[in-house]
């Protein structure tokens, strides 16, 4: 159970940092070059991946907690 909740932890953290990273690309590429719709999606489907990941690790450390 340790090592799943530090996988999933550190699956967690690392899709955030890439949706924030992507996010601000967009926000800066929008300004100057039009960005192609399917970067759109890809970074609509990371994000929406990175918010099911992270609510998992969240109820995974919540039954963590609860069990002991």
């Amino acid at each position: 159970m340790r090592i799943i909740t530090i996988i999933m932890s550190s699956l967690s953290g690392l899709l955030l940092l890439a949706v924030l990273i992507c996010g601000l690309w967009i926000k800066t590429q929008k300004a100057t070059l039009a960005v192609p719709d399917e970067a759109i999606n890809f970074h609509i489907n990371l994000g929406v991946a990175t918010v099911v990941i992270t609510l998992l690790t969240i109820g995974l450390l919540y039954f963590k907690a609860m069990r002991s």
